[in-house]
């Protein structure tokens, strides 16, 4: 008498999951499975899709493995006015970085809260700068014209030279991101043969970078109604803002990869991280990661999964002994 054969085939495994699949849709698409949720205090599932990764999940693994190791900042030399002093307006107690560099978080501090932090897919969608955030408003801490942005070159400059209304005229920014040496010239226009010229400065030389770039503070959260009211006070927000080398705020743009699956071209950063920018200034990273997320911190904002990986990454290594 012949044996019957036993065991599962791979025709039968196909068709088993096949309808345990359709049941576990079955029973998602009904409801049946959010009811029960709920009531067990589980995650709520509404659809099959919420199953599978999203986008914000869909990034490469090893995130922050390839970090350039951080360097300590140097604490030495004190920084010269140009006129045969010590300069102290505008620099910070190290000596080498304009006090708006200084994070008013310590690493330590900046590494608990990253850890801590809300991640969130970016909502990339709907940004107008002019709209949503305007432009430089009158300082109230300066007279006349003084914006915002003079505020900041006053703050973070040396050998500050201002007019009647208060508008920052000339200066030496110690540039945080590049550690280079900057000289200040507002631009000075005329009128020749009718037509308005430029004739002497650059005022392009030294810019004022959101730390957090306005784009990402939308991403991040300011997007919602119910902080619109919120957004022209972070732009203005002299712990956001950071006067720097003109050409390093053009390069670092955002400042982080807002999209997941690798930087756009535009955002290939060479002294970068896969997702977050990174100054050149090697002595200044620790700083400006630990700024990063006193920012973050202080206006509630959220991290990407990746972003927040590397942070917490990068962090712990400035926090090593």
């Amino acid at each position: 008498m012949a044996r019957r054969k036993t065991g599962m085939t791979v025709a039968g495994v196909l068709s088993g999951t096949a309808m345990i699949v359709a049941v576990v849709v079955g029973v998602v698409n009904s409801g049946v499975y959010a009811t029960f949720a709920e009531g067990m205090h589980l995650p709520v599932i509404t659809n099959v899709s919420q199953l599978f990764p999203g986008a914000d999940s869909q990034h490469k693994n090893g995130l922050g493995l390839n970090l350039p190791k951080p360097t300590a900042p140097d604490k030495g030399s004190s920084q010269s006015d140009g006129n045969g002093g010590s300069a102290s307006d505008g620099v910070s107690a190290e000596g080498k970085l304009p006090a708006g560099a200084s994070s008013p978080m310590s690493v330590g501090e900046a590494l608990s809260a990253a850890k801590a932090m809300p991640t969130d897919t970016p909502h990339v969608k709907g940004y107008d700068r002019a709209g949503e955030f305007g432009g430089w408003a009158n300082s109230d801490r300066l007279c006349g014209s003084g914006s915002t942005r003079d505020m900041i070159l006053k703050r973070d400059m040396t050998g500050v030279d201002m007019d009647s209304q208060c508008r920052v005229l000339s200066g030496t920014l110690n540039d945080p991101y590049t550690g280079k040496s900057i000289e200040f010239r507002r631009d000075v226009y005329q009128k020749v043969s009718g037509k308005t010229r430029k004739v002497s400065g650059d005022s392009t030389a030294v810019q004022i970078d959101h730390v957090v770039a306005l784009n990402d503070a939308w991403a991040s959260g300011l997007w919602k109604e119910s902080r619109k009211a919120d957004r022209v006070t972070y732009a203005n927000d002299p712990e956001v803002l950071l006067a720097s080398q003109g050409a390093a705020n053009n390069t670092k743009s955002m400042g982080v990869n807002l999209y997941g699956k690798g930087a756009p071209k535009q955002l290939h950063w060479s002294a970068g991280t896969p997702s977050v920018w990174l100054p050149d200034n090697r002595s200044y990273r620790c700083e400006y990661m630990a700024k990063r997320v006193y920012i973050k911190h202080k206006y509630g904002l959220s991290m990407s999964s990746w972003e927040k990986s590397e942070t917490v990454s990068y962090l712990s290594q400035c926090a090593a002994p």
